[in-house]
């Protein structure tokens, strides 16, 4: 964990993150859960969202027992990870992105925009995304 930690340190954005108008947004960075049982039709509902709204758009599939990578210059970041482990702090913290939304708060306050499932619920990512998108697409 040492390591890790020292890894974000060194690698980790320091720019000062807040919402962002998807007007001011070219490119945008999604992490997925690969392994969930609605990972394509997510990442279809993901990739029509910014299609739609000229936005270019990396879709990453975090599957277990792989490491994720994530395009570092964006100017959106979502993470759709449904535990807040180590990959979901490492990706988060390394991105370089001016408004990040994602399902759990990290230590660091790295997100803006958190959209968590109620107290012993858990939803599909796909919910998780219309939620959130349809929260970032009302940002002026």
């Amino acid at each position: 964990m040492f390591w890790i930690t020292l890894i974000l340190i060194l690698l980790g954005s320091r720019r000062k993150t807040g919402f962002t108008p998807l007007g001011k947004v070219k490119k945008a960075a999604v992490v997925i859960d690969g392994d969930a049982p609605d990972a394509a039709e997510t990442e279809k509902d993901i990739r029509r969202f910014f299609d739609a709204r000229g936005i270019a758009v990396q879709v990453s599939k975090a599957c277990k027992g792989k490491f994720i990578k994530v395009k570092r210059k964006v100017e959106l970041f979502v993470s759709l990870l449904p535990e807040n482990g180590w990959k979901n702090e490492y990706v988060s913290r390394r991105s370089r992105a001016c408004f990040k939304a994602g399902r759990f708060p990290t230590k660091k306050e790295t997100y803006d925009l958190v959209v968590s499932d109620p107290q012993g619920k858990h939803f599909p990512q796909r919910e998780v995304w219309k939620t959130i998108s349809g929260i970032i697409d009302k940002v002026k």
